[in-house]
């Protein structure tokens, strides 16, 4: 069964989970007992994650 989506909010908050996942990887990083294999996974999963929000809204990124 398919469940419609709204896109505009999805993308929103996907949008917003990339900024806590930015605040998180900024706090971690600041402190000194940081434990770096955490900090590249995170670094990996926003990276991830900003991919896919490009491949979700191609039609933005060329605006």
């Amino acid at each position: 069964m398919c469940v419609p989506v709204d896109e505009a909010a999805m993308l929103c908050w996907l949008q917003t989970q990339l900024r806590v996942l930015k605040a998180w990887q900024d706090e971690l990083t600041s402190r000194p007992d940081a434990d770096i294999r955490q900090v590249e996974r995170l670094s990996r999963h926003r990276d991830w994650l900003t991919e896919e929000l490009a491949r979700l809204t191609p039609h933005r990124q060329a605006a």
